[in-house]
């Protein structure tokens, strides 16, 4: 289901957070900048990336941290070696 939007839509919650953790993973904004929570659409009823309001306590977690410390270097490395 696409939301009026046009935003991304992720189904439930778990979801979103795992694809936002990959965001962050993937793509390597500023530590208060890019999608930093997830919130539920009015619109919709699905969950979207939003880049306002308060930082996720997912990505204050210290075990979330590393984890996308972790992958951006595997990304990084596997980038450079191709």
């Amino acid at each position: 289901m696409e939301c009026i939007t046009g935003k991304k839509s992720f189904y439930s919650r778990e979801l979103a957070e795992e694809a936002l953790i990959a965001n962050r993973s993937r793509f390597h904004h500023d530590e208060n900048a890019g999608p930093i929570n997830i919130y539920q659409c009015n619109d919709c009823g699905n969950f979207h990336f939003t880049s306002k309001g308060p930082k996720s306590s997912l990505l204050e977690d210290e075990s979330i941290k590393k984890h996308i410390s972790l992958n951006r270097e595997a990304g990084f490395w596997e980038r450079k070696l191709r």
